[in-house]
């Protein structure tokens, strides 16, 4: 059920004979027809706010393009950059055991772990063009009493990691976080 792909379609069963024509009317309403509106509020949005420059868009192929509004496929980082581009705060600097064991941990990730450490970071499972130097992601201690999971402030790419007392309870605790939310925790948190 659904949209009739041709007059009279919604009686007509699917068979042998007709699933060639079937076929062809369903790609045309999934890619062109069926989405007409959408696209046409695209394009008008898209030119409301680059105005004539939006024309400059159809230089990029797709690839490009979705490299640009939805960042890199891969999550990608090396020690180096993980030690140039973490920002430390609150107390935390680049020599601090808790700093150095998160960059090990980062290090160590799979790729779905590092995804989902980005979400729960920032929103968004993708690094942003350019890669850590443009995230702009920074590390302050938990303000709050005791040693729990990790919190974050995804709006600024903000990442509050108590100060654990081994590599180990670093792992566990942010695994947990990670792969328990649904995104980030924003709570009570000082800016």
């Amino acid at each position: 059920s659904g949209a009739a792909l041709c007059p009279g379609g919604e009686a007509q069963a699917v068979d042998v004979g007709n699933v060639g024509e079937f076929v062809r009317l369903a790609a045309a309403f999934w890619l062109s027809t069926g989405v007409d509106r959408q696209m046409v509020a695209f394009r008008r949005g898209l030119y409301d706010v680059l105005g004539r420059d939006a024309i400059m868009l159809w230089a990029f192929s797709p690839l490009e393009l979705r490299r640009l509004f939805c960042g890199e496929d891969e999550v990608v980082w090396t020690e180096k950059e993980l030690e140039e581009h973490i920002q430390c705060g609150g107390g935390y600097n680049a020599a601090s055991e808790q700093i150095r064991w998160l960059r090990e941990e980062m290090l160590a990730m799979p790729q779905p772990l590092r995804a989902k450490f980005l979400e729960f970071v920032t929103s968004c499972p993708r690094l942003p063009p350019g890669g850590l130097r443009e995230l702009r992601l920074s590390v302050h201690p938990d303000p709050a009493e005791g040693v729990g999971l990790p919190r974050s402030r995804a709006c600024v790419h903000r990442l509050f990691l108590p100060r654990y007392v081994s590599r180990e309870e670093l792992a566990c605790q942010l695994h947990e976080a990670c792969l328990s939310s649904g995104g980030h925790h924003e709570q009570n948190l000082p800016p």
